[in-house]
């Protein structure tokens, strides 16, 4: 009875390692769980197998104690690989406060971006916005003088920027 605890467990915990993979493979990482799965299919079969060889007298005496210790080995390779996929799980699983970060910092760019008003430098309509640029030369010996007379500005050719809000669509 004691022969079958090493071969029992071994394929208990590649039967759970076996379904771990497949579970993982199931995930958004899914791919890179294949090679694992098909080593952990592998020692599946292996345990197995000198789990026959162990419970089957047909083999004879010689194969049944290989059997033995071939399950001895399997199990301590199969509590190594246990404890590799556990910790290879954690380490490629992301993340939370980064990922929570990285979601909220998304939110607010799209809240800001579809709050923020739009604007556009709109042609001014005025009679004076048509005047010649010939004026702009007023302007420079006004500043050379330091004295204003009149408001230049109003005279000369003016770009007015006005407010309009944009479309969705643009």
């Amino acid at each position: 009875m004691i022969d079958f605890i090493y071969p029992l467990a071994s394929v208990v915990l590649d039967f759970f390692c076996m379904l771990f993979c497949i579970r993982l493979a199931a995930s958004k990482r899914g791919p890179v769980w294949l090679i694992p799965m098909t080593l952990s299919l592998t020692l599946l079969l292996g345990s197995a197998v000198c789990l026959l060889a162990t419970a089957s007298n047909i083999a004879g005496e010689t194969l049944t104690q290989v059997a033995s210790y071939m399950s001895l080995f399997l199990f301590v390779v199969s509590v190594f690989w246990l404890i590799t996929i556990i910790a290879f799980a954690q380490r490629t699983k992301p993340n939370r406060i980064i990922a929570e970060d990285q979601k909220a910092l998304n939110e607010a760019n799209y809240i800001k971006q579809r709050t923020q008003p739009k604007y556009r430098i709109a042609a001014d309509r005025r009679t004076t916005a048509k005047a010649e640029i010939a004026r702009v030369s007023s302007i420079n010996k006004a500043e050379q003088s330091r004295v204003r007379k009149t408001d230049l500005y109003k005279e000369g050719p003016i770009a007015m920027v006005k407010l309009r809000k944009a479309s969705p669509i643009d």
